[in-house]
């Protein structure tokens, strides 16, 4: 009797860890899922993509990632989603260079195409066309996805920007200057001329999706260009890259402030004040530093509880 008793029971605990160790999977996945629906999971995997290219990137590797194979095929792109984040995770990306535009707190590393499988823009921003040369006398044409506002991933924030606003590049040797001329929110897909070369004219033009408004561009339907003008050249100081916020961790004021890039010469050749506008800057969820801990503190619960179940079943009767 007392063996039959002591089986019964054996069995009651298998099936009770059973039942905790499927019922915990079920709610860390359905917990998972709710996570990367939100959309904040998505632009948190992208960040931490950036954040990886960033912080490993230096001028010998910028110059050596340029000769990598890639491509610029557009038609086999796809919209975000956690299985292309997810999968882009997987795949090392190699930057080129970095972007930023600090009056709406965009702030990127630069890939050269689409990737060789098509993970670079779930990574940052990418160039567009093979054959035209960052601060050359050219149309240097970028794009990057519109993640849904969830912080300063990719280009969320182009939307925001305004005529004068000044984009920066930098392949690590040089840092280029272009001055926004003109914002565009309705440009259809097909509308492929924004692309051009301009009379050899050294001007810059950004593309993303026209999603922060769906009620009035529709979803996927139009597309947000900012073009501007080359008005500046410099070399790439630690000065001119902490300034210009082209660092693998750009340090911005949460105030009004002021620009001063020197020139080769030591000349003041970009002289701007400076101030990140209000609705460009993330809200406390939005920032990464604190959805990462928010991670770490619920896989700790989690582990905790379901430890402290299972000892409830086996050892504490």
């Amino acid at each position: 009797m007392a063996n039959k008793k002591k089986a019964k029971s054996l069995k009651t605990q298998i099936w009770s860890t059973i039942r905790v160790l499927l019922l915990g999977a079920l709610f860390y996945l359905g917990v998972t899922l709710i996570f990367f629906g939100s959309g904040f999971g998505n632009s948190y995997v992208v960040q931490q993509n950036a954040e990886k290219a960033n912080t490993t990137l230096t001028q010998k590797r910028a110059d050596r990632n340029k000769k990598r194979k890639t491509s610029y095929d557009a038609s086999k792109t796809k919209s975000v989603s956690a299985a292309s984040v997810l999968r882009a995770k997987q795949i090392k990306a190699y930057a080129i260079g970095r972007i930023a535009i600090p009056a709406v707190n965009i702030h990127n590393p630069l890939f050269a195409g689409y990737g060789d499988q098509n993970q670079n823009l779930e990574y940052g921003v990418v160039t567009c066309l093979p054959d035209r040369v960052m601060g050359g006398a050219n149309n240097y044409v970028l794009a990057g996805h519109y993640m849904g506002s969830y912080g300063p991933a990719v280009l969320d924030n182009l939307h925001l920007a305004h005529p004068g606003d000044l984009i920066y590049v930098t392949d690590l040797h040089h840092i280029y200057v272009y001055k926004i001329k003109r914002m565009s929110f309705a440009i259809k897909p097909t509308q492929v001329e924004v692309e051009n070369n301009v009379q050899d004219k050294s001007m810059i033009t950004l593309i993303t999706c026209s999603d922060f408004n769906t009620s009035k561009y529709g979803y996927g339907q139009h597309r947000t260009v900012a073009q501007g003008d080359l008005i500046s050249k410099m070399k790439a100081t630690k000065h001119n890259l902490a300034l210009s916020e082209l660092t693998a961790k750009p340090k911005h004021s949460k105030k009004e402030h002021q620009v001063s890039l020197k020139d080769s010469k030591q000349h003041k050749a970009i002289n701007k004040t400076v101030q990140v506008r209000a609705n460009a800057k993330p809200k406390f969820y939005q920032n990464m530093t604190f959805i990462r801990i928010v991670i770490i503190i619920f896989n700790v619960v989690f582990v905790l509880a379901i430890c402290w179940r299972l000892i409830h079943i086996w050892f504490l009767k």
